[in-house]
C-alpha cells in the first residue's frame, strides 16, 4: 500500500516479471538506460565540517532527492545539459557511520530508481551522543519481588552529567554510578504498581555537553505474570488512515467526529457496511511523535473509538524514510523502535486505550536489492525482523494481534516467492509470514473480483493455508480506491474509475465466494480514509461523495 503523505511505488517492477504495461506507450526501447549514481564521496570515506557535498549522475529519472541514513530526504540541484546533480547535507549534528542512497522516478516505468546504497564515516565528535544500553533485567526476565534493580551501560565521549530509567512510562528515576565499574549505572524501582505484570524499561543518559541518548526497550515479567491470550476478531471492515488524517483526528474533536461520522455511514453508498476496524497511522508527523509526545491525546482517542464499537490497530512502517529502508540491517534498529513505540505506549496505557493491534506496513520488496543476487537474501532478512517484532511482542506480555500488509503475489511470483527457505522450510514467502502472524492484510490491488486475476483468486492461497494451519480470522482482504493517475501503477489496481457502487458490487461476490471459510475470512480493508472521502458512485459526472464539510 501507499501510505497517504508518502507515495512510494509499490515496486512490482522490481519484483515480477516484467509486464508491458510498465513502458508508457511511445517510450522507445532504445532510450538511455536511466540510472542514478553517486560519485562522491565514495563508500567507506571520511568526511567532517559543518556540511557535506555529494555529488553524482543521473539519466532518464526526475524527482531526485538523497536519502541520508534512512531520515531524511535532502533536495538536490540538477543540470541537466550534464546528467549531474549535488546536495548539501548539514552534517553538524552527525558523528559516527552516515548511510546515504539517492532515487527518483524512473521517466520509463515510472517507478522508483535507486542509486547504490554506500556509508561514510563523520568525524565530528561535538555532535556524539551517549551510547545507552540497558544491561540487567535482561529480555523476558522473569522477576519476583516489590523493588527492581536496573543496570545501565553508558558509553560517552564528553562525560556523564546523569542516567535515567523508567518503567511503563512512569517517571525518571535517577540511577547512580556501579562502584569499580566507570561506564555501568544501577537504579532501584519501585514495581509494586506493576505486580502482577510486565514492565517495560527504557533508560536515557545525559553528556555534560548536555546531548540525550536512550535506549531501546527491555521487557519483564513480574511477580510470574504470564502473557494474555490474544483474540483475533472478524476486522470487517477496516480501513487505513494515515497520519495527515490520523493526527487531526487523534488531536481536533472535529475532525474525529468526521471520521465517525464516515466510518457509520452506510446510506451514501447503499449496500456498504460500516468501518469497524482502524488502522492508524502513528508515525511522526510535522514535528509531533504521538506515541511519545501525547500519550493522554491517543487514550482519548482510543476510549472515543471503542465507545463507539470500533477497533484500533496501529500501523508502523520501519521508522525510516522511505518507510521500507528499515528492512536493511543497519537501519533495523530505527523499526524495532518504532514497534517499540506501540508496546511503550501500551505499557503505559490504561486498558481501556490500548490498540488492539499492531499493522506492519514494512514493504521491503520495493528495495532495489529484492531480487539481486548476493544482496544478503533480503526475503528471509525480512521475515527475521518480523519474527524479532514478534518476539518483543511476546515479551512485553501484551494480547496485540500482529498483522503484516504483504502484495497477493507473495505466494506466485517466481522471481522471488514461491520457495522460500526459512528456518528449514521451503515454501511460498506467505506461508512464512502466515506462520509467524496473528493474520494478514493481503493488498489484493485490482478492480475485480472474477476471474483468474480477480480479488478472489488472488486470495484463494492464503485463505486455503489459514484454514489449512488452524487460524481463524487471519485473511484480511485489502482493496484500493486511490487515484493512481501519473504513477506507473495500472489502473486496474484500483477502483478509482469505477467508483464506490461498482466497488460494492464487486465486494459483494468476494463476501459470496469466501462465505464458507467465513472462519478464516477475517473481512475487508480499503485504502484509504482519504481517498474514500473523494471517491464518488460513478466516475463521469452524476456520482455522489461522502458529504463534503
Amino acid at each position: 500500500m501507499r501510505r497517504g503523505r508518502r507515495l512510494w511505488s509499490l515496486g512490482l517492477a522490481l519484483v515480477c516479471t516484467t509486464a508491458a504495461w510498465l513502458v508508457p506507450a511511445g517510450t522507445s526501447q532504445a532510450a538511455t538506460t536511466p540510472v542514478i549514481s553517486i560519485e562522491s564521496p565514495g563508500d567507506g570515506a571520511t568526511v567532517q565540517g559543518r556540511t557535506m557535498t555529494v555529488h553524482g549522475r543521473y539519466a532518464e529519472t526526475s524527482d531526485l532527492k538523497l536519502v541520508v541514513d534512512a531520515q531524511q530526504t535532502v533536495p538536490v540541484t540538477t543540470d541537466a545539459d550534464n546528467g549531474t546533480w549535488s546536495a548539501t547535507v548539514d552534517i553538524s549534528d552527525k558523528d559516527g557511520t552516515l548511510g546515504l542512497a539517492a532515487y527518483g522516478k524512473n521517466n520509463q516505468t515510472l517507478y522508483t530508481q535507486w542509486s547504490s546504497f554506500l556509508s561514510v564515516d563523520v568525524h565530528n565528535p561535538a555532535a556524539a551522543k551517549p551510547g545507552v544500553r540497558i544491561v540487567s533485567p535482561r529480555m523476558s526476565d522473569k522477576l519476583h519481588g516489590t523493588t527492581l534493580r536496573s543496570v545501565i551501560e553508558v558509553d560517552s565521549r564528553k562525560g556523564v552529567r546523569s542516567v535515567q530509567v523508567r518503567a511503563n512510562g512512569g517517571s525518571w528515576q535517577s540511577a547512580s554510578r556501579v562502584p569499580g565499574s566507570p561506564n555501568r549505572y544501577a537504579a532501584l524501582l519501585d514495581v509494586r504498581s506493576l505486580t502482577p505484570g510486565f514492565a517495560g524499561l527504557e533508560a536515557r543518559a545525559t553528556d555534560l555537553s548536555g546531548r540525550v541518548g536512550t535506549s531501546t526497550s527491555t521487557y519483564v515479567s513480574l511477580g510470574g505474570a504470564t502473557p494474555a491470550p490474544r483474540q483475533t476478531y472478524d476486522q470487517d471492515r477496516a480501513m487505513w488512515v494515515w497520519e495527515q488524517n490520523s493526527y487531526p483526528a487523534v488531536f481536533d474533536t472535529a475532525a474525529r467526529d468526521r471520521l465517525g461520522r464516515m466510518m457509520d455511514d452506510t446510506t451514501t453508498f447503499p449496500g456498504s457496511d460500516p468501518v469497524r476496524t482502524l488502522y492508524l497511522g502513528v508515525d511522526d508527523y510535522q514535528g509531533k511523535d504521538m506515541l511519545r509526545e501525547a500519550r493522554p491525546q491517543v487514550a482519548s482517542f482510543i476510549r472515543w473509538a471503542r465507545g463507539r464499537g470500533y477497533h484500533v490497530q496501529a500501523v508502523v512502517a520501519a521508522g525510516t524514510v522511505p518507510p521500507y529502508l528499515g528492512v536493511l540491517p543497519q537501519y533495523q534498529d530505527h523499526a524495532v523502535r518504532e514497534f517499540q513505540k506501540v508496546l511503550d505506549y501500551n505499557l503505559s496505557a490504561p486498558a481501556d486505550a490500548r490498540f488492539d493491534g499492531v499493522n506492519v506496513d514494512i514493504e521491503p520488496y520495493i528495495l532495489p536489492q529484492w531480487k539481486e543476487p548476493g544482496s544478503g537474501n533480503i526475503p528471509v532478512v525480512w521475515l527475521d525482523l518480523l519474527e524479532k517484532l514478534v518476539h518483543l511482542r511476546d515479551a512485553s506480555g501484551q494480547p496485540l494481534l500482529f498483522g503484516p500488509a504483504i502484495p497477493s503475489w507473495f505466494d506466485s511470483s517466481t522471481v522471488c516467492c514461491t520457495a522460500v527457505t526459512w528456518h528449514g522450510k521451503t515454501a511460498p514467502l506467505s506461508d512464512h509470514v502466515q506462520d509467524l502472524s496473528d493474520y494478514v492484510s493481503l493488498m489484493d490491488y485490482v478492480d475485480h473480483a472474477d476471474g483468474p486475476g480477480g480479488i478472489i483468486a488472488r486470495a484463494a492461497h492464503e485463505v486455503a493455508y489459514a484454514r489449512q494451519i488452524g487460524k481463524p480470522e487471519s485473511v484480511v482482504i485489502g482493496v484500493e480506491t486511490k487515484d493512481l493517475t501519473g504513477g506507473g501503477d495500472p489502473q486496474t489496481v484500483t477502483f478509482w474509475e469505477e467508483g464506490r457502487t461498482y466497488m460494492e458490487a464487486e465486494l459483494a461476490k468476494v463476501y459470496a465466494a469466501y462465505a464458507p471459510d467465513e472462519q478464516y475470512f477475517a473481512g475487508i480493508a480499503m485504502h484509504h480514509y482519504q481517498s474514500l472521502l473523494v471517491l464518488p458512485s460513478v466516475q463521469g459526472g452524476g456520482g455522489v461523495t461522502y458529504p463534503q464539510e
